[in-house]
């Protein structure tokens, strides 16, 4: 388990531009937010109002025994006002997010690991629950959302310096964990997404068969974006260990056309099937980029209620 002297930090500025921004989910309706209550009871209401068949993903915990006993069938208590949202983020801690920046800038894992950091104390604060799930070769790590100022000390902890190795396989890594977060809330992908799409469209559909509301954060290393090498160069896949040689003139112009391909695709699957998308790499001004996303999507929220 990492040592609180290894816990995640965020920058002072990116906390106070984010403080006051409500995270909410696009898809649940006005009326949920308007009865919260601020106070250290929230959303733990236990009025039990009906049963309801036993649908999968929903929680376990839920599931009535007694009433399995008497009809041989699953169902599940609902309670009036089940109203804290569970905030979910999925990162990718592979080997491809590990590679050194240039000069002193933020390597992919440690952008993407302040952005997780932000959006769960934004859940947090706001009364909600969020959990954490690091994907490098495997599920290497898995907090599942809960509440409270403890709880995201964890996180923190977890997150100044996350679990994970090897890669190539984030979106059947990131299926898997769509299968332990159940129905109706808000997940987070942080990843480059420089795998094969395939794996991943599976799972943003799936998420979205689940009512998950989600956001696809893509964190890239500048230089992947302008590819600014000079001279010969040897470049090597940071997970796979290929390595090619290559003089960057001649290849400059056929990489950043197949990126540009590759970026269109994400962007247009992302606006075809109602998942948010930002793009954001380790030259950008992450306090403005963030917050003012964030907004916007809060906004556009509002308008669907």
């Amino acid at each position: 388990m990492p040592t609180e002297s290894n816990s995640l930090t965020i920058d002072p500025r990116l906390l106070a531009r984010l403080k006051g921004i409500e995270l909410r989910s696009r898809f649940l309706v006005r009326g949920l937010y308007e009865n919260r209550h601020r106070t250290s009871d929230f959303g733990a209401s236990n009025e039990f109002v009906e049963h309801k068949s036993y649908q999968q993903g929903d929680e376990i915990r839920t599931i009535d025994w007694r009433a399995f006993a008497r009809t041989k069938r699953l169902y599940v208590k609902r309670f009036e006002m089940e109203s804290n949202m569970k905030v979910n983020i999925l990162l990718d801690t592979s080997a491809s997010m590990r590679v050194p920046a240039a000069g002193d800038r933020l390597t992919k894992l440690e952008l993407a690991s302040t952005i997780a950091g932000a959006i769960a104390m934004m859940a947090v604060n706001q009364q909600d629950s969020a959990g954490l799930f690091c994907l490098g070769d495997v599920i290497d790590e898995m907090i599942p959302a809960r509440q409270g100022k403890r709880h995201l000390a964890l996180l923190f902890q977890h997150l100044g310096e996350p679990a994970g190795k090897g890669g190539g396989k984030f979106g059947e890594l990131a299926w898997e964990a769509m299968q332990r977060i159940g129905r109706k809330g808000v997940t987070v992908i942080l990843t480059d997404a420089l795998d094969d799409f395939q794996p991943m469209f599976d799972t943003l559909k799936g998420l979205a068969v689940r009512q998950q509301d989600v956001t696809l954060l893509q964190v890239l290393d500048e230089a992947e974006l302008t590819f600014p090498f000079d001279t010969m160069t040897e470049f090597r896949h940071p997970e796979s260990g290929q390595r090619i040689m290559g003089d960057p003139m001649q290849l400059r112009t056929s990489y950043l056309e197949r990126l540009e391909a590759h970026q269109s695709e994400l962007r247009v699957f992302c606006e075809q099937h109602g998942v948010d998308y930002l793009r954001v790499h380790n030259g950008d001004d992450l306090v403005s980029l963030l917050s003012t996303h964030l907004l916007q999507r809060l906004v556009r929220g509002r308008a669907r209620c």
